[in-house]
């Protein structure tokens, strides 16, 4: 006997729409026309006998009816992906693993973890590729996104693994005709470099430190932390990086960091992944490993402490 159940086409339409609010944005995460959408959601509620939305002002909202579907077939939703997901990479723990990160980050604090994820778990091969924000999980087949912000985003399952401490930074030569050490209050007359990911990375930390007279919105712009770390180390300015990106440099004595302590970030790193697909074997595997890990363990209670 046939089972009576939509076209699975038709629930995708259903599960976006009512995710977004909006058919045309539906669309455009299904990579179809929003006539098409519309088509299938009109169908879906002439098949099912009952209204799904309504609509209020510019947003299609949700039936008592649609809410109650809508919970209804999530969950199972979920674990259709989730099965095909686990077939996929071969029905067990084995497979490919490919995770991305930030260059800086991955580079330094992650990659020199992964031994240890090897030994644990020699079935589970990892690509690693740098990516900065949020990737398209599904068109560039990543498994694991390293993101940097408060954690909350909607449709995606996060575990903190890094807090930031931001640090002004120069060459040593910038300040080599100072007749006394520098503070903080010097910042105003050196240029301060910018990088694009962190646009007020500069007007926040100076606030911290009591110094909102200073403009912390001009300079010159960088795009990666290793960019503006070289310009410091160059004598072109002063740079604002996070301690993890800096410490062979300080170590090295190519950049010194005379300005005061480091100040903590509001926004930590995070191991992200999409809703549901946590319970995939091979992911489950890596993130069970990151809570694991004492090392992040600290890192992770060390971002959530406040500065001293």
């Amino acid at each position: 006997m046939s089972r009576r159940i939509p076209s699975l086409k038709a629930l995708s339409c259903f599960e976006q729409t009512a995710r977004f609010g909006s058919a045309s944005r539906a669309a455009e995460e299904l990579y179809l026309t929003q006539s098409a959408v519309s088509r299938q959601i009109q169908g879906l509620e002439t098949w099912l006998g009952c209204k799904l939305f309504n609509r209020e002002k510019q947003r299609l909202v949700l039936t008592p009816e649609g809410e109650s579907y809508l919970q209804s077939i999530r969950p199972a939703l979920d674990q259709l992906e989730s099965a095909t997901l686990t077939l996929l990479s071969g029905g067990s723990e084995s497979g490919v693993l490919t995770v991305a990160a930030p260059p800086t980050f991955g580079s330094r604090c992650l990659i020199p973890l992964l031994p240890n994820f090897r030994n644990k778990h020699p079935e589970i091969a990892i690509n690693f590729i740098s990516r900065i924000g949020m990737p398209d999980f599904d068109r560039e087949q990543i498994d694991i996104a390293v993101l940097f912000g408060e954690g909350q985003w909607s449709d995606l399952e996060s575990h903190i693994l890094h807090g930031e401490e931001m640090v002004p930074i120069c060459g040593p030569q910038l300040i080599a005709n100072m007749d006394r050490a520098p503070t903080a209050d010097d910042l105003r007359h050196f240029p301060l470099l910018h990088i694009t990911t962190r646009p007020r990375g500069w007007a926040d930390w100076l606030s911290a430190s009591g110094l909102k007279d200073i403009d912390g919105e001009n300079g010159p712009k960088f795009e990666h932390f290793t960019m503006a770390m070289q310009a410091a180390a160059a004598g072109l300015g002063v740079a604002l990086l996070p301690t993890f990106a800096i410490e062979d440099e300080l170590k090295s004595g190519r950049v010194t960091a005379p300005f005061g302590p480091p100040k903590a970030s509001p926004f930590h790193y995070y191991a992200c992944c999409p809703t549901g697909r946590g319970r995939l074997p091979k992911i489950r595997a890596f993130m069970n490993w990151l809570d694991q890990l004492e090392t992040t363990a600290q890192l992770a209670s060390k971002a959530q402490s406040p500065e001293t």
